[in-house]
């Protein structure tokens, strides 16, 4: 079984490592390509991903510590902590939970302090009345942590979870040596590069904030915390079902965890980066992907799907960087949109060269790539725009969209 999956993944060039374990006790921990390119550092059990959004978990876990402790409660609001007249009603399970209704941060360069959000920004909806995904909601649970210990973020991740599970990778604060360097994907020359050569994502603000992601580990060291996690090492188990009991208005989000019908997990992308952890609760079964290369999302779908059944899934077949056709004369698709959807979610498509530049609001710009005469690929997504249609398809969730100006 390890030889065929090797085999496999050596034949679709992916790069990165990845760990697999079940109830049989079957375990594939390997790793495939370098860790930097430039150097021919090759990728080992001992390297260092940025595991971007799954330290959501971590960040989870450290705030149920304390709740268990009673040092925190999950109707705590945030003024106990913050100065804010705008959010001073949120709790901590809404932050938890991602009904907050706190904006994004990343993409607003007014934003210097994440306190900085809280002073200057409007609710995406009133508190526990929606849902949506917001980095923000994790930066401050993060400093709640730190307010209410008295030590940094790294100092409770090193004692409150990687001392109990016997991590030694795990941190925030990596040996550059052991760093697998992110790389990017040159659509137009189609090869990889650093990050400062990219022409839209070299201009991303790298706040120097956490808890919402920054966190690096190994493939092994992830599935490490997954087994300590749901076996009550770190929380009790009526925290962890708290954990793992989906929003009302979000049947797949927990606190900090994604959750399937029987399975619990996260995702995580970066420049350069992507991770995918995944436990299945009926098969026992536990899955790791980590890379440092900017991959097609359908792509590393299809690797998942096959590291859950190697022995009958079908052959991978998803490019692992889509063909891109460069632009003629399509001015008509320059402008203003509005999402057909409760939120009414507005988003701005600009040319630059020859490519376009889709921005969402508190978002990142990114490339609008065309890869059929009709569809267009929001880069590093599973969304696409079909501009004949005017739909917007979302994995697979089409949404009508309306041109505004």
């Amino acid at each position: 079984m390890i030889n065929n999956i090797k085999a496999t993944l050596k034949r679709q060039s992916f790069h990165g490592a990845i760990y697999v374990e079940n109830s049989n006790h079957f375990i594939a921990d390997l790793q495939f390509g370098y860790q930097d390119i430039n150097h021919s550092i090759p990728i080992t059990e001992k390297t260092l991903f940025n595991i971007a959004s799954l330290s959501k978990m971590y960040t989870a876990v450290l705030l149920l510590q304390l709740v268990e402790k009673k040092q925190v409660g999950l109707n705590d609001t945030l003024n106990t902590w913050f100065r804010s007249n705008t959010f001073k009603d949120v709790t901590i399970e809404q932050l938890l939970s991602h009904t907050s209704g706190i904006p994004e941060y990343t993409g607003n360069k007014q934003i210097k302090n994440i306190e900085d959000i809280l002073q200057i920004a409007e609710p995406d909806f009133l508190a526990g009345e929606g849902w949506f995904y917001s980095n923000t909601n994790y930066v401050l649970l993060a400093k709640i942590i730190e307010k209410e210990t008295g030590l940094s973020y790294e100092e409770c991740l090193q004692k409150m979870i990687a001392l109990p599970l016997d991590l030694h990778y795990t941190t925030t604060n990596p040996n550059y040596e052991y760093i697998a360097v992110g790389k990017l994907f040159d659509y137009r020359f189609n090869k990889f590069i650093p990050l400062k050569d990219d022409p839209i994502f070299k201009q991303i603000d790298m706040h120097d904030f956490y808890g919402d992601g920054e966190i690096y580990s190994t493939a092994k060291e992830i599935a490490q915390f997954l087994k300590g996690f749901i076996q009550g090492k770190l929380i009790p188990h009526k925290l962890l079902k708290l954990a793992l009991t989906p929003s009302m208005f979000n049947k797949n989000y927990g606190y900090g965890f994604v959750i399937g019908e029987d399975s619990f997990g996260h995702t995580g992308s970066w420049p350069g980066y992507s991770a995918y952890c995944h436990y299945s609760f009926n098969e026992e079964k536990l899955i790791v992907l980590l890379t440092n290369e900017e991959i097609n999302p359908e792509y590393e779908q299809q690797i998942v799907t096959y590291l859950h059944q190697p022995s009958n899934s079908d052959e991978i077949f998803a490019p692992k960087h889509p063909k891109i056709i460069h632009l003629n004369d399509h001015k008509k698709m320059e402008g203003t949109y509005e999402l057909v959807d409760e939120y009414k979610t507005r988003f701005t498509i600009r040319r630059a060269m020859d490519y376009f530049i889709i921005s969402f609001e508190n978002q990142h710009d990114t490339n609008l790539f065309k890869i059929t005469p009709t569809l267009y690929w929001i880069r590093n997504t599973m969304s696409y725009i079909n501009i004949e249609e005017n739909m917007f398809i979302d994995e697979g969730i089409k949404v009508p969209f309306i041109k505004k100006s």
